[in-house]
């Protein structure tokens, strides 16, 4: 067996068979108790154990033999008309002996024989329904966690490309005035980069990390001496090291400001963030100022809220805010 399929057995398909374990065990216990509740008052308690005993395991080798042979050798394989005919076959193979043992006399006689053998096959035919049934809903989530996955990592490398394309264009920019800040760009970039590689595609990260890469990203932006970078006002409280968070959400806001925004070439304009943990809750915002003949929001913020919609379904609020003059998103994460 491969490793990737053990991995599917141990995590989609042990956990279902150890469940319907338990069931067909409770349900042999309710049929040994109804038998034998039935021949009770025919037989000393000793005889009426032994014979409900002989009697439950009749039937639980009809239920079991189909569900083990009959289904998936004749049923799935050959069809409905072979599958019947095979049960036919199998019946009477069963009752010959049945009857010529004497065991009719004990147990079943001949019409009850054939009911109960009915009763056991549909039995056993509807446990295989329902087998068929929760490993298909297993099958369906696995493969819709796995879409969603791939998903994930699509609106995450969306981000990067745009970063790193106006990035580059800002070093090539001082690199041919040979500017005292092009190495110092150079090296910011390579850290982020590196977390990028590394960090962004794994499922959380420390809250730490992804707030100091926030301020990776601004020192970055700084360097190429903005209009307006007197006033970028950043705040982080109550980042402890045991908050986690998705990555790339929050630098990706902040890189929206910085794509949007005016402040690279306005002398008035203004950048706030600010990132607060209190209780287990993060709440991190964002405002900045803009200019009416410029664009506010773009596929960023639909961007984002996907990654919030799929990541943090029920444990968190986002909200934009458009003014004449600036634009404002808070964001509200239950990291509990």
């Amino acid at each position: 067996m491969s490793l990737g399929a053990y991995h599917y057995f141990r995590g989609t398909i042990y956990p279902v068979m150890k469940k319907i374990v338990v069931y067909h065990i409770l349900f042999w216990l309710f049929i040994f108790g109804m038998i034998l509740d039935s021949v009770l008052f025919d037989y000393e308690l000793e005889e009426a154990i032994l014979f409900s005993l002989l009697e439950c395991g009749i039937d639980a080798f009809i239920a079991y033999a189909n569900l083990l042979f009959f289904i998936p050798k004749y049923f799935e394989r050959k069809g409905k008309l072979i599958y019947i005919i095979s049960i036919f076959v199998f019946f009477l193979f069963l009752f010959i002996p049945y009857y010529l043992s004497g065991l009719e006399y004990y147990l079943l006689d001949t019409i009850s024989f054939a009911i109960d053998f009915t009763s056991f096959i549909l039995v056993s035919f509807l446990f295989w329904k329902v087998d068929q049934y929760e490993l298909e809903k297993k099958r369906g989530l696995a493969l819709s966690n796995e879409k969603l996955k791939a998903e994930l990592l699509l609106l995450k490398s969306q981000v990067s490309p745009h970063f790193l394309f106006n990035t580059l264009n800002n070093i090539y920019s001082l690199s041919l005035e040979k500017h005292e800040h092009a190495p110092i760009m150079i090296e910011k970039l390579s850290e982020i980069l590196r977390y990028l590689i590394y960090e962004g595609k794994k499922e959380a990260v420390p809250l730490e990390k992804e707030a100091s890469l926030v301020k990776e990203y601004i020192a970055l932006q700084v360097l190429k001496k903005m209009k307006g970078e007197e006033q970028i006002e950043v705040v982080i409280e109550g980042v402890g090291p045991h908050h986690k968070i998705a990555p790339l959400i929050l630098v990706n806001l902040v890189e929206n400001c910085f794509k949007h925004g005016d402040i690279n070439y306005n002398p008035n304009g203004f950048l706030q963030i600010t990132l607060r943990v209190k209780d287990n809750v993060l709440n991190f915002e964002t405002k900045n100022s803009f200019q009416q003949n410029r664009k506010a929001m773009g596929t960023g913020i639909a961007n984002i809220r996907e990654q919030l919609k799929h990541i943090y379904p029920m444990a968190h609020r986002f909200n934009v805010q458009e003014e004449p003059t600036s634009f404002r998103v808070s964001l509200t994460i239950n990291l509990s």
